[in-house]
């Protein structure tokens, strides 16, 4: 690899690195520490004896090839010890890193059929990764340049709804779903959706005339209790995806805990909302518990 191209693989890495796990042992942090200010030779060396005495079996080991990776001077050096993660650890709590480091390199290189076959083996693997979000960002780049747009929305479009409070990665996810040909809307808040969203939201699945699926559990008796008898004002947003299978997949979750699922379709994605409570207290408190079990950025929206 030229030198150039090292730099840019050197660059791209960088990008997002704040996203990425931190090293646990404090013998890794001084060797990335030393790295870092130009004591390159001395952090390798180290991380090299660290190896030679730790049995490969030893749950440490795949975080020292992980960080022997990103301490490496050269771009096969790296490469080489992100693939010792990925498979000879396929699951370890390092391999999505490693995963993401490749599809970085890979892109870098142009080496785009194989960015995509590990952004998909890690969108298989590790469907709940905290990387999603910063995957997402190189998969709608690498599959832009496969010439493969619906790929890259889908992608896009479940970073997105994932990315929590990230606004440096908001923006670059936002930036690049421009180029899907919807309009990038925030829906960092409780904003209601317009009278003309309303009217043409439609659900992607089978469901009685209040939206909801008519197998659906009940709401939990707490927020039955106190919602009786008053008027259903408010849903909880759980998620924001590009296709209806992921959409079906965080309503029947959502339904699991007891909250009522509707699907609404508006500007290209399939909107996953979940209860009806009468008070936005009540829909607050149900988006601590949703979060708690599901994860990414629930809120709270007005009931359409």
């Amino acid at each position: 690899m030229s030198v150039g191209r090292w730099a840019m693989v050197l660059l791209l890495l960088a990008v997002g690195s704040s996203l990425a796990a931190a090293q646990t042992d404090p013998r890794l942090v001084s060797a990335v520490r030393s790295a870092q200010e130009g004591q390159g030779d001395s952090a390798r060396a180290s991380i090299q004896r660290l190896l030679d005495k730790t049995a490969p079996t030893d749950s440490l080991y795949p975080e020292i090839l992980y960080t022997q990776a990103m301490v490496a001077d050269n771009a096969a050096d790296m490469r080489r010890a992100l693939q010792r993660v990925v498979v000879e650890y396929p699951t370890s709590d390092w391999t999505d890193d490693a995963l993401v480091r490749l599809v970085q390199m890979d892109y870098a290189t142009r080496s785009y059929d194989a960015a995509a076959r590990n952004l998909e083996r890690l969108r298989q693997d590790f469907p709940q990764t905290p990387l999603y979000p910063q995957a997402a960002y190189w998969a709608g780049r690498t599959y832009f340049d496969l010439k493969n747009p619906t790929r890259a929305c889908e992608w896009l479009a479940d970073g997105m709804a994932r990315v929590g409070d990230n606004l440096e990665l908001q923006n670059q996810l936002g930036y690049l779903y421009q180029r899907c040909g919807v309009k990038v809307v925030g829906d960092s808040g409780a904003a209601p959706d317009s009278a003309s969203a309303r009217a043409a939201a439609d659900s992607s699945r089978t469901a009685d005339s209040s939206g909801t699926r008519a197998t659906a559990p009940a709401v939990d008796s707490a927020a039955a209790s106190k919602s009786q008898g008053a008027k259903a004002r408010y849903r909880v947003q759980v998620a924001a995806v590009a296709t209806p299978g992921a959409a079906d997949d965080a309503a029947d979750a959502a339904e699991k805990l007891g909250y009522p699922a509707v699907i609404i379709r508006e500007r290209g994605l399939y909107k996953v909302r979940a209860g009806t409570f009468a008070t936005r207290e009540e829909a607050q408190a149900a988006v601590k518990r949703i979060k708690s079990s599901m994860g990414g950025s629930p809120f709270v929206v007005a009931k359409p």
